[in-house]
């Protein structure tokens, strides 16, 4: 079955897309939908009828635990932002 949501190009996903996305199978993502939605999982455009991919990686985003902007032991930031050794 094509389904043309799985397309990088598009910015909403099937129910196939959104369990594949959070890692689950279809059928898994099926039986816990209800406790996704409970806890934020973002719910399907009611003119679409799919998920908005943005949504639902904002919400896995929301899910981590750890930052992108990791702190160094030296207090420097990393990996975003550029150090300036010279100024040492």
């Amino acid at each position: 079955m094509n389904d043309p949501t799985m397309d990088k190009i598009s910015l909403n996903g099937s129910v196939r897309w959104a369990a594949a996305r959070i890692g689950w199978t279809l059928n898994k993502f099926r039986q816990k939908r209800d406790i996704l939605e409970n806890d934020g999982f973002p719910k399907v455009d009611r003119i679409t009828n799919l998920y908005v991919k943005a949504d639902v990686d904002a919400w896995i985003n929301r899910r981590r635990q750890l930052s992108d902007n990791v702190v160094l032991s030296v207090g420097v930031e990393s990996p975003l932002e550029e150090v300036n050794f010279g100024a040492l």
